[in-house]
């Protein structure tokens, strides 16, 4: 390797990572306000819980805007600047749809919340607290791209997990809900909290794709 490229790859500039680091852990705070909206059987509180998720998804919002300025400003970057905004966009999303997640318990009032959803929303705190780690560990990609690679894995486990628990509620519902206005509730409900684990494993399908190209 020349002096030229030897000097551009030490020179790279690798601010971005703690945005991603901190994207993380909005999503991780949103996520652990969710599991308390859940559950919470007084109405009050759970409009408060939505509030402080939404504060986070606003907060989200703002790192999202500074990522997109420094990206522009930046001369050099640590991966093709493409991928990392499609980086920044899955992150985004995925506490977008946490955020989701609480207006639509909110929006629906639920006569209950079963066991099923509160193991799902579960598993949407662990991908965040997974992610955590995950952004802990680029800004050194060639060395712990093991690491990061199983940690990937975990979040793709975590949504394996995650369908069957809502494959097999959905079965449930059809089978022993009688209220039909309150099963289609909970479909909902269900439907878009498992959306959310998607979106998590969307992040780290970038995550992967990343360290192919890097390695």
């Amino acid at each position: 390797m020349g002096l030229n490229n030897i000097f551009t790859r030490d020179k790279r500039e690798k601010h971005f990572f703690p945005t991603y680091l901190q994207q993380a852990e909005t999503a991780q705070v949103a996520a652990k306000y969710l599991k308390e909206l859940v559950k919470s059987d007084d109405p009050e509180e759970r409009r408060l819980l939505s509030r402080m998720i939404k504060k986070q998804e606003t907060t989200g919002d703002e790192l999202l805007r500074e990522f997109y300025f420094e990206l522009n400003e930046a001369f050099v970057t640590p991966f093709d600047r493409e991928d990392m905004n499609a980086l920044a966009m899955d992150l985004d999303k995925f506490l977008d749809f946490i955020n989701h997640s609480a207006k639509t318990i909110l929006m629906y009032n639920p006569k209950r919340i079963d066991k099923q959803i509160r193991e799902i929303i579960d598993n949407i705190h662990e991908d965040a607290s997974t992610m955590i780690e995950i952004f802990s560990l680029m800004d050194d990609l060639g060395k712990n791209h093991q690491q990061i690679s199983d940690l990937c894995q975990k979040v793709t486990l975590i949504e394996h997990a995650v369908d069957d628990i809502y494959g097999d509620y959905i079965s449930y519902l059809f089978a022993n809900e009688k209220d039909e206005i309150e099963l289609l509730k909970y479909k909902e409900i269900a439907q878009v909290i498992e959306d959310t684990t998607d979106r998590a494993k969307e992040v780290t399908t970038t995550v992967k794709s990343l360290i192919i190209k890097e390695s």
